[in-house]
């Protein structure tokens, strides 16, 4: 069959995702893409969003003489990502990890130190309308190209900016849900779709729910023949663009040759948009940084959205609170 034994998604043309050179304000982002479909959501690329952002100067120069000491973690070896991987004990800062991983196959994927959070600034869509009061957590990659990542998929939202490098992401609706993750953890039929879920099994390697027994850079669609049945969205990224994933949306991404440096924001989807915190404008606050902001808000029920009050009682909110000090003075590289 069509796209048997190459690597994923090859079995049929993507379809591609909205392109946008603009950023909706947060009504209409709400409304058209974050519940849209029923509420499956819309994912959208934003193209150039992030090109003013002090991140953009993330190159290897830059990062050891300003942020060498930065704390980091969950250093992987491998660029193929498999969720059963070794990690680099006792490598806690960046300054060591920039100074191998050009040479090695280790790449980053750790939460992004407070020095780094400065420089990456929220999108405009998220200023108000209670975004900001469900924000999970955040993290950086940073490799030397050519990285591959399993498929899965996130209950949160998902912001990912690319710094650096060149990504192209995969995507799957939801709908394909049920079908595809009937039969966790079976070595063959009734199972078309390779799906793993360690938390059924504690015996399965790696963590969490996801395709495990799918090699993402050979697909075998005769031991699983339900992919060729499945069409795909594709959102292809250069640095400075930023993709919009929305929660439960699958997701494989595969890096290009060169240097790739992105950052995830995860939030959790507000139950309601709050028009009255964007003000009469409907533009909201300030551009904020990642450092103006608290994170960790997990949602108290079984659904995953953010929710101010849950059966009468009242959330803790993450806060943000901007200091002024985001405004960038000094020049920036732009050019990509």
């Amino acid at each position: 069959p069509r796209g048997h034994l190459q690597p994923f998604a090859a079995w049929r043309e993507g379809v591609p995702v909205e392109v946008r050179n603009d950023v909706p304000q947060p009504r209409e982002f709400y409304d058209s893409y974050s519940v849209s479909d029923n509420g499956a959501g819309r994912p959208l690329v934003l193209r150039g969003a992030a090109r003013h952002m002090p991140a953009m100067g993330w190159t290897d120069r830059h990062l050891i003489e300003a942020h060498a000491h930065a704390h980091i973690s969950d250093v992987e070896l491998g660029l193929k990502e498999t969720r059963a991987g070794e990690t680099v004990a006792g490598m806690s800062k960046l300054g060591t990890f920039l100074k191998y991983y050009n040479h090695t196959d280790m790449h980053l994927v750790s939460p992004i130190p407070r020095s780094l959070q400065r420089e990456v600034e929220f999108l405009p869509n998220l200023r108000c309308g209670g975004f900001l009061d469900f924000l999970f957590t955040h993290k950086v990659w940073i490799a030397r190209g050519g990285s591959r990542s399993v498929v899965h998929r996130d209950d949160a939202e998902n912001i990912n900016c690319l710094f650096a490098g060149k990504k192209r992401f995969a995507l799957v609706h939801p709908r394909w849900r049920k079908e595809m993750e009937a039969h966790p953890n079976q070595e063959g039929p009734p199972d078309r779709f390779g799906f793993v879920d360690a938390r059924l099994d504690p015996s399965m390697p790696g963590y969490g729910a996801y395709f495990g027994r799918l090699d993402v850079d050979a697909v075998d669609l005769l031991k699983f023949p339900g992919w060729s049945e499945v069409d795909w969205y594709r959102a292809d990224l250069e640095a400075g663009d930023c993709l919009y994933i929305p929660q439960g949306w699958y997701h494989q991404v595969r890096a290009g040759p060169s240097r790739t440096v992105n950052t995830m924001v995860w939030y959790w989807r507000p139950e309601h948009f709050r028009g009255a915190s964007c003000g009469d404008g409907g533009t909201g606050r300030v551009a904020l940084r990642l450092s103006d902001c608290s994170f960790g808000y997990l949602p108290p029920g079984n659904e995953p959205k953010g929710e101010r009050h849950h059966r009468g009682v009242r959330q803790r909110l993450t806060r943000c609170r901007p200091t002024g000090l985001h405004q960038n003075h000094r020049p920036t590289r732009l050019e990509l």
